[in-house]
């Protein structure tokens, strides 16, 4: 049985104008999967467990796109004009190919890119990362977290290459 999942934005554009900044974001408690996966990505990507509330201050606070499956979450960032997006609750492809899609569509970010990863962010505390001399080495600035790309980063660019791939197909789709 498949299910159809209704892909929505509130207000990411600001003042309906594209952002050449890449955009940051705030993922409630039901995505810390979501958040290292976008942090991999080197999008600056908080993950938080506060209530209702409080996210949506922090996120009106901070600029950051709130990231959420709770429709009455996403209803009330819609109704006080905070930037938010409202995903699947499972499957990390589907989650990222609806970020992706909806930062590209609202707020002019090519579509493609966004899946192209930059070692700026740790996945862990989501701290600076900084090259080690070499250029395929990073450390990170907070936690001491090191990085490379040893064999992992393979079934990390499966999954991403799979998320691109809904992303694209989904937008094909949609213009139909």
């Amino acid at each position: 049985m498949t299910t159809t999942f209704s892909v929505r934005s509130a207000g990411l554009r600001p003042e309906g104008r594209p952002s050449s900044e890449r955009p940051r974001f705030l993922a409630d408690s039901m995505h810390g999967k979501l958040a290292r996966w976008l942090r991999l990505l080197g999008y600056d990507a908080v993950y938080a467990k506060s209530d209702d509330d409080q996210l949506l201050l922090e996120a009106e606070a901070s600029g950051r796109v709130l990231v959420t499956s709770d429709v009455e979450l996403f209803r009330l960032a819609t109704r006080r004009s905070v930037r938010a997006v409202l995903v699947p609750l499972e499957g990390i492809e589907r989650q990222l190919a609806t970020v992706a899609q909806e930062v590209s569509r609202s707020l002019g970010l090519d579509l493609e890119q966004f899946f192209e990863p930059e070692a700026t962010r740790c996945s862990l505390c989501n701290g600076e990362l900084v090259g080690e001399g070499d250029g395929r080495h990073y450390v990170c600035i907070s936690c001491g977290q090191k990085y490379w790309e040893g064999s992992h980063w393979t079934r990390i660019e499966q999954t991403l290459k799979s998320a691109k791939r809904i992303a694209l197909n989904s937008r094909v789709a949609r213009t139909c």
